[in-house]
């Protein structure tokens, strides 16, 4: 079923990321904050380490990056220090990572409250524990890897808008076609846990073919990578170097292929009828040539909540018969994205293919929280 691929993608990022500890907001549709923030900080950082956030900003954002402020949480002092952006991290608009070095080394035990300097500083701040007992030895850290399917619409498309009711972000659009095309996407996950210091760390990971040819090159902070490629391949092969921000040593792996395995065949296939019907049930009107597949996917979803329903176009359901597997084609359960790259509304998930760019998707760190987001963005993430 492609719809439990794509939410197996997203639970390998929530579980690389819940590894290493990621301290974060909850994704949601509420108004953002004003000017930048710090999303995104490890729960734990050595004593003589950096503390490095990922900042956000939507509105009212400075020219230039923002100042990360650091408290001590236990004596409520604020540490002095050196601020750098952490360099050739791939970031959206409006982010940053940062690094934060304090003048001092950070009290064992002690727990530290990151924000950005600005009108949000008591509003919205990230905690970490400075600790002893942090592994700095990302040399030992295993890389798991998996190879998947993904799927993106092939073809020409046709959407519709969805209202997701009350708390929805709205804005989208949900697209199908007749066809799909399916790809591979190779997940690194080298986060190592929480109790290793990979946060200290970017990380460099080049992809090759099995004999050898470099296919691209990434940079990443956070240890979740991923390279997509159109065609399938016996194996995929990556050799991975992490950086240090606090000294700048490095530290190189050894060259690793995983297999393609069982993981799928490439290429243009039938849309599925039972995926265009989970991506259109939201639409109050349906999508040019779609009508017939709407009509039995809404008519189920509407069953859920009929309040949603007040407002359908339904002339296209008069005296039509048959179900959604009657349509010519049928839907798949992923955009047609040329870069691979799938955005769900504050939940996203990149796989920028080898040499064509980078991810920068972050998860949760909740598994539970992580099965209700794939659950939606497996409807929600066909926007046009």
């Amino acid at each position: 079923m492609p719809c439990s691929r794509f939410t197996a993608l997203i639970l390998a990022a929530m579980g690389g990321v819940s590894a290493l500890g990621i301290s974060r907001p909850s994704s949601a549709c509420s108004p953002p904050l004003d000017g930048p923030y710090a999303s995104l900080v490890p729960r734990a950082v050595p004593i003589d380490g950096v503390i490095v956030a990922r900042t956000v900003c939507y509105s009212s954002c400075p020219e230039s990056a923002p100042v990360l402020v650091v408290k001590d949480k236990d004596t409520g002092e604020v540490l002095t220090g050196t601020q750098e952006e952490v360099a050739d991290v791939p970031v959206r608009a409006g982010e940053s990572v940062l690094a934060f070095r304090p003048a001092t080394p950070l009290v064992d035990g002690h727990i530290y409250q990151v924000t950005v300097e600005g009108p949000n500083l008591s509003a919205a701040f990230r905690e970490t524990q400075a600790s002893a007992a942090v592994d700095m030895d990302v040399g030992a850290v295993p890389v798991q890897a998996s190879v998947l399917l993904g799927e993106r619409w092939h073809g020409e498309t046709s959407c519709c808008t969805p209202d997701w009711g009350p708390g929805s972000c709205g804005g989208e659009r949900s697209c199908v076609a007749e066809e799909v095309e399916r790809y591979v996407t190779v997940f690194l996950d080298a986060s190592g846990g929480v109790d290793h210091g990979v946060g200290q760390y970017v990380q460099v990971v080049t992809f090759s073919s099995p004999d050898g040819e470099e296919l691209g090159k990434q940079t990443a902070w956070g240890g979740a990578l991923t390279a997509t490629y159109d065609v399938a391949a016996t194996e995929y092969c990556y050799q991975l170097t992490y950086k240090s921000l606090v000294d700048g040593a490095t530290v190189e792996k050894e060259r690793t292929c995983v297999a393609h395995g069982d993981a799928g065949a490439t290429g243009v296939f039938p849309a599925d009828a039972a995926g265009i019907g989970e991506t259109i049930e939201a639409c109050a009107s349906p999508p040019e040539g779609f009508e017939e597949a709407w009509c039995s996917a809404r008519e189920a979803f509407c069953a859920e909540d009929i309040s949603l329903c007040a407002n359908d176009d339904v002339s296209s359901c008069e005296g039509a018969g048959g179900s959604a597997g009657s349509e010519a084609g049928g839907g798949g359960t992923s955009p047609e994205d040329p870069d691979a790259e799938h955005d769900s509304g504050g939940c996203s998930v990149s796989a920028g293919s080898a040499g064509r760019g980078a991810p920068s998707g972050w998860a949760l760190p909740a598994i539970g929280l992580a099965l209700s987001l794939a659950s939606r963005a497996r409807r929600r993430r066909d926007q046009r």
